[in-house]
């Protein structure tokens, strides 16, 4: 049989063990109380009594004996009301004290807990009621708490070392250029360079940081956006790179207006690092392909390139920071692995999705889904 869920609670029982504790008191004053009146009884000789005096004075011996009697009820009575209030109180804060223990196990584990011991849980055992719920939703906050630390330590752990390349780079050929005493100005030039494309890797780190620092922005500023407008003009932009790399790209048959709310500037911004990315993980003679199209009530674009691959493993952790599938590959071309993070923000802040299909050796295809606007 199922116990309804109202009867697990900690006011259903506490409820009982009231009701349990009352009739018990109770049960004990009745008793009390007629063993008390029939102690009290006056007794009964075998003899009838002969009462001295007239009819009159027979009467006020019978009624003073009850009023007596009356009296030693009404004092009983109160008396027994007051052990009443007294037993119920101290049994209400045990009964209180035993049920609300991990309360108070919460409450300490929350005063000393801090960033050196969120491990720490409570794993309190009991009834499914109230307590059992707090304990484990205390314990899933610290949960969340000692990911988002670790989370946090790890991004700055990265954040650093990405930041710590381009300054190593460029502080090792300074003081190369500055212990050769026969540096020519090709060599100062070729030094200017190395300190530019360090200053270009910083700058671009930082500007990807703070944006994926940013909270989302302000829908009052959307405005009505054409994807695939904005993806000629990324394929255009782009195409100079990909002919320098030999690599095909172009603009898939598709509709002319595909339809959008949001931020212009982000949208373009997603699709240029999804073809920057098509461009930097393909092979000699490689294509990339872009195309925009309706699909019910979402508009689709796909970016295709016959490049690399990513495998299953790693499709599931390319969308994170400083993630790279080619390490040494993006490094080496400047990549900080904030790009496709980057992208996975910008879209579901416009309520979409970002989804890749790929096979090693073979290319990628990543699909963008936002809502349409009609």
């Amino acid at each position: 049989m199922r116990i309804p869920a109202f009867m697990k609670t900690i006011r259903f029982r506490l409820t009982l063990w009231y009701s349990a504790l009352l009739i018990l008191v109770l049960g004990l004053l009745l008793v009390v109380i007629n063993v008390a009146m029939v102690q009290s009884r006056p007794t009964i000789s075998e003899v009838p009594p002969r009462f001295p005096g007239d009819l009159e004075s027979w009467r006020e011996t019978i009624t003073d004996e009850r009023d007596r009697n009356l009296t030693d009820l009404r004092n009983y009575s109160l008396i027994g009301a007051g052990a009443i209030v007294v037993i119920g109180a101290a049994g209400g804060y045990i009964l209180s004290g035993m049920m609300l223990k991990p309360v108070s196990r919460v409450a300490s584990l929350a005063s000393r807990i801090s960033h050196t011991n969120l491990g720490e849980r409570i794993n309190h055992q009991g009834p499914e009621d109230e307590v059992k719920h707090l304990a484990d939703t205390f314990d899933d906050m610290l949960g969340r708490l000692d990911g988002a630390f670790e989370s946090q330590k790890q991004f700055i752990q990265d954040a650093s070392h990405e930041l710590g390349t381009p300054i190593a780079v460029a502080q090792t050929n300074i003081e190369v250029l500055e212990t050769d005493q026969s540096a020519t100005t090709a060599d100062y030039k070729h030094l200017m360079e190395v300190v530019k494309r360090s200053l270009d890797r910083i700058n671009n780190l930082s500007q990807g940081l703070l944006l994926l620092s940013q909270g989302s922005q302000a829908q009052t500023k959307w405005t009505e956006v054409d994807v695939a407008s904005l993806a000629e003009e990324a394929v255009s932009e782009a195409k100079a790179s990909a002919a320098a790399d030999g690599l095909s790209l172009e603009m898939g048959a598709g509709i002319d207006h595909v339809m959008v709310k949001g931020d212009a500037i982000r949208i373009k911004q997603v699709i240029t690092n999804l073809v920057d990315n098509a461009i930097r993980y393909n092979r000699p003679q490689g294509k990339v392909k872009v195309s925009a199209r309706i699909e019910g009530s979402n508009a689709i674009l796909e970016v295709e390139d016959t490049g690399i691959g990513i495998s299953r493993a790693e499709q599931q952790r390319i969308f994170d920071r400083f993630y790279r599938v080619d390490k040494s590959r993006s490094r080496s071309q400047g990549g900080s692995g904030l790009g496709l993070a980057i992208v996975k923000k910008i879209v579901e802040e416009h309520g979409g999705t970002v989804s890749v299909e790929s096979s090693l050796d073979q290319g990628s295809t990543f699909r963008l889904s936002l809502p349409r606007h009609v």
